[in-house]
């Protein structure tokens, strides 16, 4: 597709865009599948299952080239390991979350997300912020101070999620790798660690994995699966549909959480979570709607 054609509303592009986020949207029904394991144990079966996949991707789609530009870089292997550490952390919460009755709080973490973005690119590439978009970011502030004031602590799950993601995207930005050649180096840094910890927990009898059925085993295998597909129509995705509407489709991923959350695990739905998920929902409306209407006069200029 040239660079002067418009995609199609509904095509492949579209189709693997709604594909992954309904993936990542619906991943805590998975990780709840796997809450036989510990959060840890989880984390290191994805990451090492991962590397495996991403792998043998990068040898079916020929990118063998954009993987050897990545590591013949002591300084891109340094940034890739600092970002690896940073999605692992991020992985990790959100797997303790969903095992632990917080997957409301998670899914408002990738609500914020954005915006926590936005602040970011304020601060490292000096990307201005207008009235409207610092207003979005104080209506959605409002929010997550909301329930401070009513439970007496931040919403350090939310806070976490989206900070750790946020600078994960800052330092893949410095890294213009490709997204699977990208994920492989990040896995295999952690990859390691992730083995000697699977075999000091298989030797001190705590490991789930061969020790309660192939069932569980091949679930925990396909963490891997999970982890790599969406990304890969993500990256897909990304190159064939108008990256605006790429951008408000995100948000199906932390709706789905929320929807998951409640009606599916449970989990209470306050007057206070009220609250807060209106003003963050305004405060997210504010900022998409700037986004379209900057869109708008950018196309009628051009």
């Amino acid at each position: 597709m040239s660079s002067t054609e418009k995609p199609a509303l509904i095509g492949p592009g579209p189709l693997a865009g709604l594909g992954a986020f309904t993936i990542w949207g619906t991943f805590g029904l998975y990780f709840k599948l796997v809450g036989f394991a510990e959060p840890v144990e989880i984390l290191a079966h994805r990451i090492i299952w991962s590397a495996v996949l991403t792998l043998v991707l990068v040898f079916l789609l020929g990118k063998r080239k954009q993987l050897w530009t990545l590591i013949s870089s002591s300084k891109t292997i340094g940034l890739l390991f600092l970002s690896s550490l940073l999605v692992a952390g991020n992985w990790v919460i959100y797997i303790w979350a969903i095992n632990s009755g917080n997957a409301l709080e998670a899914s408002l973490g990738y609500y914020i997300m954005p915006l926590v973005m936005l602040i970011l690119g304020r601060v490292f590439f000096g990307e201005k912020l207008n009235r409207i978009q610092m207003l979005s970011v104080a209506i959605c502030a409002i929010g997550v101070l909301n329930l401070l004031v009513f439970y007496g602590q931040l919403p350090w799950i939310a806070l976490s999620l989206s900070t750790l993601f946020a600078f994960y995207g800052v330092i893949r930005k410095f890294v213009p790798a490709d997204p699977i050649a990208g994920l492989f180096v990040e896995c295999a840094l952690l990859t390691p660690a992730s083995l000697i910890y699977m075999f000091w927990l298989q030797s001190h009898g705590g490991s789930a994995f061969g020790n309660t059925g192939i069932g569980n085993d091949a679930l925990l295998i396909g963490l891997g699966i999970c982890t790599t597909i969406p990304l890969v129509l993500f990256a897909f995705a990304a190159r064939n549909m108008k990256f605006s509407a790429l951008g408000l489709m995100q948000y199906l991923n932390p709706t789905l959480q929320f929807i998951i959350a409640v009606a599916v695990f449970g989990e209470a739905f306050t007057k206070a979570h009220m609250v807060t998920y209106a003003l963050v929902w305004i405060g997210l409306g504010v900022f998409t709607w700037d986004n379209l209407r900057t869109a708008r006069q950018i196309r009628s200029k051009s």
